[in-house]
C-alpha cells in the first residue's frame, strides 16, 4: 500500500451575527499557526461584512457561502441557528473532499497555538473532542440521550474529525439523521451518534474555566469562552484575552462590542458564590454536591495523561474524577 501524507485543514461556522466573531478568532489562528488551509462557512453574511473579512483575512481563509444549501435542508430547531449545524455536513461540502483531517472551532474559541499540532495528532478513533465536565454534573443526560450507563460526553466546540473514518462508518450522516429524527441541538447529536468512537483530547485545546482561576487563558492552547463571552457580559473572560480580541478587532467596524465595561475580569461573584456548593450539597443539590467535590486540577491532569496515551473516552469519567 502506498503511503500518502495527511491532507489537514480547519475551519470555523457562522451565522450573519456571529460573522464579524467567527473571522476574528479565524484571524487569530492565521497569527498563530504555520500555514494551513482554512475555511469560514457562513449563511447570510452581508456584502460589507464580507468586505471586511476578505481585508482581514487576506485570502487566507477561504469564505464560503452555504446559505442555500443550509436552507434547502431544513435546518430549524427551537432557537437554534441553522449555521450551528455546519459542521455536520462536513462530509458533503466539495471544499472538504480533498481533507483527511478537519479541525473543527466555535468562533468563541481563541488559540494560543499552531492548530497544524492539534489537527496533525495521532488518531485511532473517528473523532478527536475533549471531555464536558459541566454534562458530569448532571449526568441525567445519558438517560436522555438514550446513552449506556456511564457514557463520557464531549464538548463540540474543538473537534478534530478524521475523516476517513468518518466517511467510510457515515457518521455525519447518522448525526443528521439522529438531530432530525430527536429534534436535538448539533452537540447532542455528535455525542449519540459518535458514542464509544471519540478519543480523548487534551484539555488544553478546549480549555473553559468552569467559574474557578484554576484554568487561564495563559496555560491555554485555545480557549473556549463558553460562558462569557468577550463580546457581551464578558464574565470570566481574561483581560489578557481580551486585549487580544481588541487588538485583531482594531482597525475594523467591530471593534465596540470588546470595550472593557470594568477595570477589572468580571466574575468574581460567580466563584464567590461556589465556594458555598458543598453546603447547597447537603440540602440534596446533586449539582452543587458533585461541583463541590470536583478537582478541576485533578481531572485536568487525567484528561491530559488519557491524551497523551491516545485513550479513547473512558466510562464513568465523574466515578474516575472521585465527584460522582
Amino acid at each position: 500500500m502506498r503511503w500518502r501524507m495527511t491532507k489537514s485543514c480547519f475551519f470555523l461556522a457562522t451565522d450573519a451575527e456571529y460573522f464579524p466573531y467567527a473571522c476574528l478568532a479565524a484571524r487569530r489562528i492565521i497569527d498563530v499557526s504555520t500555514p494551513v488551509d482554512g475555511f469560514l462557512l457562513y449563511t447570510g453574511a452581508s456584502e460589507p461584512d464580507l468586505d471586511v473579512a476578505r481585508h482581514l483575512l487576506k485570502g487566507k481563509v477561504e469564505l464560503v457561502d452555504v446559505t442555500d444549501f443550509m436552507t434547502n435542508f431544513g435546518f430549524r430547531f427551537g432557537t437554534y441557528s441553522i449555521a450551528a449545524y455546519v459542521r455536520l455536513f462536513a462530509d458533503q461540502f466539495p471544499v472538504f473532499e480533498l481533507y483527511d483531517r478537519i479541525a473543527y472551532t466555535d468562533c468563541d474559541v481563541l488559540f494560543n497555538r499552531d492548530i497544524s499540532d492539534l489537527v496533525g495528532q495521532p488518531l485511532r478513533a473517528p473523532l478527536l473532542a475533549a471531555h464536558d465536565d459541566y454534562m458530569y454534573f448532571r449526568p441525567s443526560y445519558r438517560q436522555k440521550l438514550k446513552l449506556a450507563p456511564g457514557a463520557p460526553y464531549f464538548n463540540s466546540g474543538v473537534v478534530v474529525f478524521d475523516m476517513n473514518d468518518v466517511r467510510e462508518k457515515a457518521l455525519l450522516e447518522r448525526t443528521r439523521k439522529t438531530a432530525i429524527d430527536g429534534k436535538m441541538n448539533d452537540q447532542n447529536a455528535l455525542n449519540v451518534a459518535f458514542e464509544g468512537k471519540w478519543q480523548t483530547m487534551h484539555p488544553n485545546w478546549n480549555l473553559q474555566s468552569l467559574g474557578t482561576r484554576e484554568f487561564r487563558f495563559s496555560q491555554a492552547w485555545a480557549r473556549h469562552f463558553a460562558g462569557g463571552k468577550p463580546w457581551g457580559n464578558q464574565v470570566g473572560v481574561e483581560l489578557e484575552a481580551l486585549g487580544i480580541w481588541r487588538d485583531l478587532a482594531k482597525d475594523t467596524p467591530w471593534q465596540k462590542p470588546f470595550e472593557q465595561r470594568i477595570p477589572f475580569e468580571r466574575g468574581v461573584m460567580k466563584r464567590f458564590v461556589r465556594r458555598f456548593d458543598a453546603v447547597a450539597g447537603l440540602f440534596g443539590k446533586d449539582v452543587q454536591r458533585r461541583r463541590a467535590k470536583y478537582d478541576g486540577t485533578k481531572m485536568h491532569r487525567i484528561y491530559a495523561r488519557q491524551a497523551d496515551e491516545g485513550a479513547m473516552a473512558v466510562q464513568f469519567p465523574e466515578v474516575l474524577g472521585g465527584f460522582a
